[in-house]
């Protein structure tokens, strides 16, 4: 029992101490951050506004473009960063952004069936964890990946607290997308109020 919480301390260790072996990576890593802290407390915020097709479209798109980044990174240096584990994490993520970009743009699923698919805690912790393995900051082992499974469980349950914590928005009743997405009008021109999901 000690051991395997040594092994599950040193995990921890090791990704909390990734970001400061390089400081340059805080160039990527910020924007991501930032972008991520605010989407959490604007849903926290508007607590019945569901996200748009337009939404999860840049959601894609920004997992698409650290892909390319990440590509890019693995193909400098000579390939010194080139691992075919990176590879195939590359390919997941890659195949992933361009699944929600491709159901984004045509609308192929349902919007309760497509949410289960997509967020913007699970987009900016794969892009997070993307930027600091490829760069070689991140050492992926089983206690890592254990230690992150744990980090995601984490970070949702915080997200919950801050959902209960921050105050809604002064005002009356929200309005709802129609579909996910659109203009927040329905077939005869008027916006459907007081309704609505919440962020999954």
């Amino acid at each position: 029992m000690v051991d395997i919480w040594a092994n599950i301390l040193d995990g921890f260790r090791e990704i909390f101490s990734a970001p400061f072996k390089d400081l340059s990576i805080w160039w990527l890593l910020v924007p991501i951050i930032v972008f991520w802290i605010i989407l959490e407390i604007y849903f926290s915020r508007y607590k019945t506004e569901k996200l748009s097709w337009s939404s999860t479209l840049g959601y894609g798109l920004n997992m698409f473009w650290i892909g390319i980044i990440s590509l890019r990174t693995l193909f400098t240096n000579d390939f010194e960063l080139f691992t075919w584990s990176k590879i195939l994490f590359l390919a997941f993520i890659t195949m992933y952004s361009i699944f929600i970009i491709f159901i984004s743009f045509t609308h192929k699923l349902k919007q309760k069936i497509f949410l289960l698919f997509v967020s913007p805690t699970l987009v900016y912790f794969f892009s997070g964890i993307a930027v600091l393995w490829f760069n070689d900051l991140l050492k992926i082992h089983l206690w890592v990946v254990i230690d992150l499974i744990i980090l995601y469980i984490i970070i949702l349950i915080l997200e919950v607290i801050l959902k209960k914590v921050v105050p809604g928005a002064p005002g009356g009743p929200e309005l709802e997308d129609t579909g996910i997405g659109g203009t927040g009008m329905n077939d005869t021109g008027f916006g459907n109020i007081g309704k609505g999901i919440g962020k999954i």
